[in-house]
Formats: structure tokens, sequence, C-alpha cells
């Protein structure tokens, strides 16, 4: 009896071979999406804090509100400046809409929710977008465990079958110890892709939350910026140089 992996391999029913390759599938899958999702999150998280450390100086400088607005344009790629970029585009297009009522408290006061609504949802669906691929990784690793013992059961059926065939040994410990150890060969695999999917779903789970958590903090501390330079006077640039909004987050 061959007990090394292409001795099991060989000596398996069609059935167990086709649940190994199934899980064999499951974890090509599960390390594909985790590696796309580790080079995305890292990349949108290291060009999102360039984009706020770039945005500082204009949006401290009385003036210069319109670079900041074309700063998105060339900074596609990060999820913070297209959240961001939002609220910006949507504070400029209300004081124009505004004009000469930008000076009523109740007016700057709505323009502001609006902004933050804006944000929020800008906010949504940049995380929906960073968390594609997580459903799967949740799925291969719920789903993995159940799939060997799919294959543990029909192992243990063909131990059985051969115990109770006399030509075949008749029960002898021997005849059976095949079926066994496929048996447990594919509750082994279904364990190891499951444990792998698990680590790299809750990895990036805990990813996104903290990344959502710089979003809120970035895009809660630019409305307030703008609601209250906007309240102090209609016409004065959106943030004097005293202002240092977002200096939070860039140590987030």
């Amino acid at each position: 009896m061959d007990f090394s992996l292409l001795g099991l391999w060989s000596q398996m029913g069609v059935v167990a071979k086709l649940v190994v390759i199934t899980l064999l599938v499951m974890s090509v899958l599960a390390i594909a999406v985790s590696i796309e999702r580790l080079i995305t999150f890292r990349k949108g998280r290291r060009r999102s804090l360039e984009y706020i450390a770039a945005l500082q100086p204009l949006i401290g400088t009385p003036g210069r509100l319109h670079e900041a607005l074309r700063l998105p344009e060339s900074w596609n790629d990060a999820p913070l400046a297209r959240v961001l970029g939002v609220g910006l585009s949507e504070y400029r297009q209300g004081l124009e809409r505004l004009g000469s009522a930008a000076s009523d408290t109740i007016e700057i006061e709505v323009l502001g929710h609006g902004v933050a609504r804006s944000m929020d949802r800008a906010k949504k669906r940049e995380l929906a977008g960073l968390g594609r691929g997580l459903p799967l990784l949740a799925t291969i690793a719920s789903s993995a465990p159940f799939v060997g013992l799919f294959g543990t059961v029909f192992g243990i059926i063909t131990a059985f079958e051969k115990m109770a065939d006399p030509s075949k040994g008749g029960g002898g410990l021997a005849t059976v110890s095949a079926g066994i150890a496929e048996a447990l060969l594919t509750t082994a695999v279904g364990l190891a892709v499951a444990i792998v999917a698990v680590w790299f779903y809750n990895f990036f789970a805990a990813k996104l939350d903290e990344f959502g958590g710089i979003i809120d903090d970035s895009t809660g501390e630019l409305a307030d910026r703008l609601a209250s330079q906007s309240a102090r006077s209609a016409h004065a640039p959106a943030f004097p140089s005293h202002v240092s909004p977002l200096a939070g987050a860039v140590h987030a």
C-alpha cells in the first residue's frame, strides 16, 4: 500500500478525485483574490495619503480652492480623492447656486448637510469597490470543510464496501486502509483551504474597516471646515492659511 500523495491519488475513486480538484480550484481562487485585494488595498491607502498631503496646501491657502477641485482628476487611483472630490465639487456648485444667499446661516447649514450626504454616498461606493472579492473568500471559507466532508463520506463508503466484499479481503485492516486514507485526505484538504480563506477574509475585513475610518475622519473634517468657513464670510476663500484640515487622517 502506497500512502504517498501520488499513491493515494491513484487509489482514489472518481468522486474523491473530483472533490480534491474542486478544493484545489477553490484554493487557487482564494489566493488569487487575496493577492489582488492586497495590492489594491496597499496602493489605495498609499495614494490616498499622498492625495491628502497634496490637498492640504491648496485648501490651506486663500484662493486656491479651484486647484483643489482639479486634484482628483490626477488622483483617480486614490479612493479618498474620489470621495473628497465629490464633496469639494458639491460645495463649489452649492455656493454658485446660493449666490448672495451664501451669507444665510441656514442655507450654509443645508449646504453642509448636502456635501456630507454626497461624500457619504461616494464613501459607500468606494468601500463596496474595495470589498469586491471578499464575499467569495467568505463562501470558500464556509463551504470548503463541507466539500471535504463530502469526499470523506464517499471514502468511508468505499472502506465499508471493501469490508463487505470477500474478494477484497473480507474486512481486513489492510483492505480498508485505502478508503480511510482517502477520507482523511479530502477532509484535510478541505480544512486547509478553509483556514487560509478565513485568515485572508478576516485580514481584509479589518483593513476595510480601517479604511472606512480614515474616510469618515477625512470627510467629516472637510465638511465641518467648509461649513464653518462659509458661515464666516460668503466671499472669503474657502480655507484660510491657518486651517490645516485632514491632518489627523495623514497620521491615521
